[in-house]
């Protein structure tokens, strides 16, 4: 009974904004390909409002009319992550192969055709980027950067633009997204809409986490499942927290500039954390020693929903967090910026 009621308190809390089911309603029709017999959930703002069993390749949902232009998705046990839709509060028509969900295509949206609008000019530009090998990488990536922060920047009321402010919020420093969060209030100081209250509160977070910061603390398991936690291994040592995952070739590639780290300095007084967002618990330990990963590692298994990687606010992998005497006195170093840093603190 405690469990019926608390699933019907969070419905309540999800709908809130939407009118009763007396009210008009909408149609979402779900056709997919390669997915006859699963089932599909209608989520938003991260809860399940409904689900269906594809047959025939369809399934089809009625949803309640709502006060603003939000974002829902769909879901299937087998997705590595939701796909994102506008519906417009109208009836709307989600295609394509439950194989391939990035090319779902949606119709009948006007909002989620500029989102479209925008993805095309966002890879267009990046695959314009990687075959000039005149392009220095990393001026294409604040080429990339500066795409999405001139949509977001040109169009402050429109829920794309939040969309894409945090859909990409990992490319941005803190006064980056503090600039164009307060530009969008300065245009409309009564909008809200989930994006841009998620990406609010990724950056208060962030903030929160910058160098000159205490640490927060987290506790997670090991391989053997036992508990970890953060303070007590840091207790007298520069200790490096890697988020990284074994699924992450960025994570992969930048490993072995760890090892080398953790091997020439452990004996001085450095350790390393490993905080892992994998899933799979033998892919985990495989990559752990098939890199000669040799210090401590925890993870939840819970791939991007890593509860220490909110607490981080990690977006993306690898990062890292160097910390020393419970605070944080380095993020997201690399290579022989990591080595460096270490020097720096130890000597």
């Amino acid at each position: 009974m405690k469990t019926k009621t608390f699933l019907w308190a969070a419905m309540v809390l999800v709908m809130a904004a939407c009118t009763s089911h007396k009210e008009p309603q909408f149609n979402i029709q779900v056709n997919l390909a390669n997915a006859d017999g699963q089932t599909v959930y209608l989520q938003k703002d991260g809860q399940v409002l409904d689900s269906a069993v594809i047959q025939n390749w369809d399934a089809a949902f009625k949803t309640p009319v709502c006060s603003d232009n939000e974002m829902y998705t769909i879901m299937l046990k087998k997705w590595r992550r939701p796909f994102s839709f506008f519906t417009d509060n109208k009836d709307i028509r989600l295609e394509g192969d439950a194989q391939n969900p990035n090319a779902i295509v949606v119709k009948g949206s006007e909002t989620q055709d500029r989102l479209v609008a925008f993805n095309e000019s966002y890879y267009a530009l990046e695959s314009k980027l990687e075959a000039d090998s005149t392009v220095n990488p990393a001026d294409g990536e604040e080429m990339l950067k500066m795409h999405c922060f001139d949509y977001v920047w040109e169009n402050p009321k429109d829920p794309v633009a939040h969309y894409v402010l945090y859909r990409y919020k990992w490319a941005f420093g803190p006064c980056e997204l503090r600039t164009m969060i307060d530009n969008i209030h300065h245009a409309d100081s009564t909008l809200v809409t989930s994006n841009l209250k998620l990406a609010e509160d990724y950056v208060e977070k962030l903030e929160s986490v910058q160098p000159g910061q205490p640490i927060i603390d987290f506790t997670q398991n090991d391989p053997d499942g036992n508990p970890v936690t953060l303070s007590k291994l840091a207790e007298g040592k520069l200790l490096l927290v890697d988020f990284w995952a074994s699924w992450c070739p960025d994570c992969r590639k930048e490993n072995p500039n760890v090892v080398a780290a953790y091997n020439k300095y452990h004996d001085k007084g450095f350790d390393v954390l490993g905080v892992s967002f994998d899933t799979d618990r033998t892919a985990w330990l495989a990559a752990i020693e098939k890199d000669s990963l040799t210090w401590t590692h925890v993870s939840d298994l819970q791939g991007w929903g890593n509860a220490a990687g909110e607490l981080y606010s990690i977006a993306f992998i690898p990062q890292n967090a160097l910390i020393k005497d419970g605070k944080i006195v380095a993020r997201n170093l690399e290579g022989e910026a990591l080595m460096q840093e270490i020097e720096a603190q130890l000597f």
